[in-house]
């Protein structure tokens, strides 16, 4: 038993090493000459309530400036299972209520993310309750707090389309491996529930993307360039937009619209943020590589991405710091 696991171990890292290796040669081997699109990119944020106030901002301020200052106008809102129904059969929606009304008073068209996968760390957003249940039962529990959701903002003008689950397949964060059933039984009732697009997503780099995005109408890929890992600290991916170009192409016959449903706008946070000087979190993303992912996801010729990060660029504001803030200001304010 314990030889079948080591060649287990040891069969998954060649795999992924060779999967690392391909990626690296695609990017060195592609070309360096790129084109912005000419048509027009459609730029939108994913905005985390659990992420805004973990960093001590006001929740609804901080989103209200993201509008009104800004000028932001698509917005991914994740909808926090622990947080909506923190007792079984028992919800609190106040603070997503107030979220949608605000985005229909001010135009916003919003993506609703549902299921207990949902972005931001640690991705996974089951109540104490519901981890306590089989697998049968929380499966039960997950498909009624979806149909919540929907029931009560399908209504809603605010709504563009729903996201069901993040990266479900994808083995980031801390969760259990769903299972495809059940994500498949959760967009089949949105989709009896309500006649909106469903957008579905799956790693950028080296997720397989074709057994998601057949289900979705609108497939969205996460796109982060620079990352950390503790081998080689912070690293920066050498693949080009044709990589990511190349793999929608894939799916061509599939006919489905593909978007960045993540693009990396701040730093990937080695450690707690209180560990270092705001300083150095910065040189960890700066003014520039914002800069260069906002050309970066032009080249793409894609027609939207959702900027990851918008709650670290009003936190530095109101510490001090609006180098951030202030391309973002650029980008929103010519879209």
């Amino acid at each position: 038993m314990m030889l079948l696991k080591n060649n287990e171990r040891f069969f998954h890292v060649v795999l992924w090493t060779g999967v690392f290796l391909v990626l690296i040669g695609f990017g060195f081997f592609t070309t360096k000459w790129h084109q912005p699109s000419a048509k027009a990119m459609r730029f939108g944020v994913t905005y985390s309530t659990t992420y805004a106030s973990s960093l001590g901002l006001d929740v609804k301020q901080s989103y209200l400036n993201l509008i009104e200052k800004l000028g932001v106008r698509f917005v991914r809102l994740p909808v926090y299972w622990s947080d909506i129904e923190p007792k079984q059969d028992t919800f609190e929606w106040s603070q997503l209520d107030d979220l949608v009304r605000y985005s229909e008073a001010h135009d916003v068209k919003l993506t609703l993310v549902v299921g207990s996968k949902v972005p931001r760390w640690p991705e996974c957003y089951v109540p104490d309750w519901a981890e306590k249940l089989t697998e049968e039962g929380q499966q039960k529990e997950t498909l009624q707090m979806i149909q919540s959701v929907v029931d009560r903002y399908k209504t809603s003008s605010a709504v563009e389309r729903w996201q069901v689950e993040n990266e479900p397949f994808f083995p980031f964060g801390i969760c259990k491996q769903m299972r495809k059933e059940d994500f498949l039984e959760q967009i089949d009732l949105v989709r009896r529930l309500d006649e909106r697009p469903i957008q579905l997503t799956a790693g950028g780099e080296v997720e397989p993307w074709r057994s998601v995005a057949e289900n979705a109408d609108i497939f969205g890929i996460s796109l982060y360039r620079k990352t950390w890992n503790k081998t080689v600290g912070y690293f920066e991916y050498p693949l080009t937009p044709e990589f990511y170009a190349f793999r929608a192409s894939l799916l061509s016959d599939l006919n489905k619209k593909v978007i960045v449903s993540e693009l990396q706008a701040e730093p990937w946070f080695s450690e707690s943020i209180t560990q270092k000087p705001l300083e150095y979190w910065y040189q960890a993303f700066s003014e520039k590589d914002f800069q260069d992912h906002i050309r970066f996801a032009r080249e793409l010729h894609f027609d939207e991405a959702y900027l990851w990060g918008a709650e670290w660029w009003e936190y530095m504001r109101i510490h001090g710091d609006d180098r951030l803030w202030n391309v973002a200001v650029d980008l929103f304010s010519k879209k």
